[in-house]
C-alpha cells in the first residue's frame, strides 16, 4: 500500500512540475500575441511529442470577436491547429492559411473543437522531443 501511494505521489509531482513549466513558458512567450484581445482566463496547455495531437472543446458567444493563438516550444517544430464545429466540419486549418492566429466571430453561441497537431518530423535520429503547446483564446472588449 505504501509503495502504491509513493508511485501515485511521484506521478502527481511530475505532472504538477510539467504543468508549472508549461504555465511559465506560456506566460513568458505567448500572451503578447493576443494583442488587443483580452485573455479569457483559461490556460489550455498540454505536453506533446512529434506526431501527437490533442483536442479541446471551447464555448464561443454570438457576435463576439475572438482570437485563437497556438504557441509551442521550439523543439517541437511545426505545430498546426484546426477549428471544427461539433459535427467535426473543419472551419479553419492553420496549415492552409500559414498562421498560428485565427480571428473570427460566430453568428450564434456554440461550442467549437480546437485540435492541435505536432507535425511528425522526418529525422535521422531516434529522439522524440516533448514540449508544451498552449491554446490561448482572447476576446475583444466592446
Amino acid at each position: 500500500m505504501l509503495k502504491r501511494l509513493s508511485v501515485i505521489l511521484i506521478v502527481g509531482l511530475v505532472c504538477f512540475s510539467v504543468n508549472a513549466q508549461c504555465k511559465r513558458f506560456t506566460k513568458k512567450k505567448c500572451f503578447s500575441e493576443l494583442g488587443e484581445y483580452v485573455f479569457n482566463g483559461q490556460l489550455n496547455t498540454v505536453v506533446l511529442s512529434s506526431g501527437e495531437e490533442a483536442e479541446l472543446r471551447l464555448s464561443f458567444y454570438s457576435k463576439q470577436g475572438y482570437r485563437i493563438y497556438t504557441c509551442a516550444e521550439e523543439q517541437l517544430g511545426d505545430v498546426d491547429f484546426e477549428i471544427m464545429d461539433t459535427d467535426r466540419n473543419i472551419l479553419y486549418k492553420s496549415k492552409e492559411n500559414g498562421s498560428k492566429i485565427f480571428d473570427f466571430k460566430v453568428p450564434s453561441t456554440q461550442q467549437l473543437i480546437v485540435r492541435v497537431i505536432v507535425v511528425r518530423e522526418k529525422t535521422e535520429h531516434a529522439l522524440d522531443f516533448q514540449g508544451c503547446v498552449s491554446v490561448l483564446v482572447g476576446f475583444l472588449e466592446e
